[in-house]
């Protein structure tokens, strides 16, 4: 006769072990799994708005992961010449913190450039500005770490990024890396495209922040 469930105490707690189960087969679990470490784990994501300038992400950095991945699509430029940058925001009050940013990159696109800022942010497009967004394949693509942001002390980015370039239309692979020296727990971020610029959306404009397990 088939049975279909077996009483829990059937097994005893370590009479089924890893080389008796095989695991090249296909399971389906109904209930939750735990105890499994996944790497990255979800904490939100936003829906970028057209026709804004400017946006936050409060409340993203706590306790819970010392670091942090955020993915970005579609984040563009209306206009040619443009380019998005990041303000870290006190975890305290959510006011920004407007300077001592650092960063550094190196992009390709036909040839290597790169360049070094200082001032009031993270220039995301940092080696050249951006060609403004027609069309959805021209929206940047960012993939950003920021590390160690809500303990008091400097934190530190690196992003990898791909755009069109502006002064001659080449398709830029950006490595972007920085640091900000405020010393101040961090709860969030501020994007803010420069002076008469909006964001160009798509229809992949989302940003996705996801905490990297300890």
């Amino acid at each position: 006769m088939a049975l279909n469930t077996l009483p829990a105490t059937a097994f005893a707690d370590d009479a089924i072990t890893a080389d008796k189960i095989n695991l090249a087969n296909t399971f389906a679990f109904t209930g939750t799994v735990t105890g499994v470490p996944s790497g990255l784990n979800k904490i939100t994501s936003y829906t970028i708005p057209s026709s804004t300038s400017e946006f936050n992400l409060n409340g993203i950095f706590t306790t819970t992961y010392d670091h942090y991945m955020i993915l970005a699509s579609g984040l563009g430029v209306t206009s040619s010449g443009g380019y998005w940058s990041i303000r870290l925001n006190k975890a305290s009050d959510n006011s920004h913190i407007t300077s001592n940013y650092v960063n550094t990159s190196l992009a390709y696109g036909g040839g290597t450039t790169g360049a070094q800022r200082s001032g009031g942010a993270w220039r995301l497009s940092n080696a050249t500005t951006q060609y403004a967004v027609t069309s959805g394949e021209q929206a940047p693509m960012i993939q950003l770490t920021v590390f160690a942001p809500f303990l008091s002390m400097p934190t530190k980015f690196s992003n990898f990024s791909h755009y069109r370039d502006n002064s001659n239309s080449a398709w830029y692979t950006e490595m972007n890396m920085g640091h900000n020296t405020d010393n101040t727990s961090v709860g969030g971020l501020n994007f803010v495209a420069d002076s008469g610029q909006n964001a160009a959306t798509s229809e992949v404009s989302a940003i996705t922040v996801y905490g990297i397990q300890k």
